[in-house]
């Protein structure tokens, strides 16, 4: 009986053994001190990080100079110039494959006229419209490197947007003052009235840009940007009537469609990335 015994027990002794070989695996832990490995660290042991796309939303600061163009002077008696004022604008993005980009953006960004009146007191005023506008961009990479890999790149672009007008009148103005007629002529009284307002449908506007994007680091980039803008359309308009003694004898009309340059400052924070594992031969990841 002892020999049979003695048999079970090691059988029951090695069985249990083997249960313990197969849950108790080698575990193969990191040296003290590193990093847990992610998706970027993973793929740099391997060579470049490739990105399949990703998605940023930011916020962007400008100067903008827009050109307004007036078609009589009343014998230099009036003018306009392009005003250079600051704006801003917020955005959502999606870059594929570190070469394409798709971007719609909001900019709070006013067009405006500006009424000029020369003379020994020369005045100056500035209107300007709803400040909206609407734009869709498409981006794309100048390769200097490799694709689909991430870093600070030129990017050039065009665009198309919309600018919302709500037609209401926003100023009326009336100036009037006193000319010599000569030596024992009198006095001609002289009026000026201006009358603007914004257009009562949507304008349109086209663009094209430049810029300079900075991986500031994984989830931040910057950008420095120029654009230059066509106006579609003539979103504020500024009537003028010039009158002598009463009598209309000419008018005038400053229009601002939006055309002009602007520079300026961008912010993006990257929400999402979507890594390429092509080389590892897995389907691709997210973080």
């Amino acid at each position: 009986m002892k020999p049979i015994f003695t048999i079970l027990f090691l059988t029951i002794f090695l069985h249990v053994r083997a249960q313990d070989a197969d849950y108790y695996r080698k575990i193969y832990t990191r040296p003290i001190g590193e990093k847990p490995y992610n998706a970027e660290s993973l793929l740099k042991k391997f060579g470049d990080v490739r990105i399949h796309d990703r998605w940023y939303v930011g916020v962007s600061g400008f100067v903008r100079n827009d050109r307004n163009t007036i078609d009589n002077d009343f014998d230099e008696l009036i003018g306009t110039e392009s005003p250079t004022v600051s704006a801003w604008g917020v955005a959502a993005g999606w870059v594929f494959k570190e070469q394409w980009n798709v971007e719609l953006a909001y900019d709070r960004s006013a067009i405006h006229n500006v009424l000029m009146i020369y003379g020994d007191n020369p005045l100056k005023y500035q209107m300007e419209n709803d400040k909206n506008s609407l734009i869709l961009r498409g981006k794309i990479r100048l390769l200097f490197g490799r694709p689909s890999v991430r870093k600070s790149a030129f990017w050039i672009g065009a665009g198309a947007g919309l600018v919302p007008n709500s037609g209401r009148s926003k100023d009326y103005m009336e100036f009037s003052g006193y000319r010599e007629k000569g030596r024992r002529l009198g006095v001609d009284t002289l009026f000026l009235s201006s009358d603007t307002h914004i257009a009562k449908s949507m304008t349109g506007l086209v663009e094209a840009s430049a810029e300079y994007v900075v991986k500031v680091a994984k989830s931040i980039d910057m950008s420095l940007f120029a654009r230059k803008q066509w106006g579609m359309g003539n979103s504020l308009t500024t009537d003028l009537v010039y009158k002598v003694n009463g009598v209309e004898t000419e008018r005038a009309r400053i229009e601002g469609d939006g055309s002009g340059w602007n520079f300026g400052i961008s912010l993006r924070y990257v929400f999402h990335i979507q890594y390429d594992f092509s080389k590892l031969n897995h389907s691709s990841g997210k973080i």
